[in-house]
């Protein structure tokens, strides 16, 4: 285990400040905060129709096919091919966690 001085040293102050804000390119970027907001007050997730909506729009903008699918599914092909059948819920938290790992 580190001594606090040692750990101390591989601490590194990052100033946000310096980077520049990526632009916003779809609605579900303005809206996801209010989408989990809701959710945490909540204590559950629950997605309306228009939240999949923006997800949805969203996933295509970054190159992914959306097709209604059974049961309130959507598939969704990803642009390197891969398929994915997934919930309304599913899938606004694929968009969420691709939002998240953009840069």
């Amino acid at each position: 285990m580190r001594s606090p001085a040692a750990a101390s040293e591989h601490l590194s102050e990052h100033d946000l400040t310096q980077e520049r804000a990526l632009p916003v390119r779809t609605r579900f970027e303005l809206a996801v905060r209010r989408m989990v907001d809701t959710w945490l007050t909540a204590g559950r997730m629950r997605v309306s129709a228009g939240d999949v909506q923006l997800a949805r729009e969203f996933l295509e903008h970054a190159g992914c096919t959306v097709e209604d699918a059974a049961d309130l599914h959507v598939r969704v092909v990803h642009p390197e091919g891969r398929v994915q059948e997934l919930t309304r819920e599913a899938a606004v938290m694929a968009a969420l966690r691709r939002l998240a790992g953009r840069r």
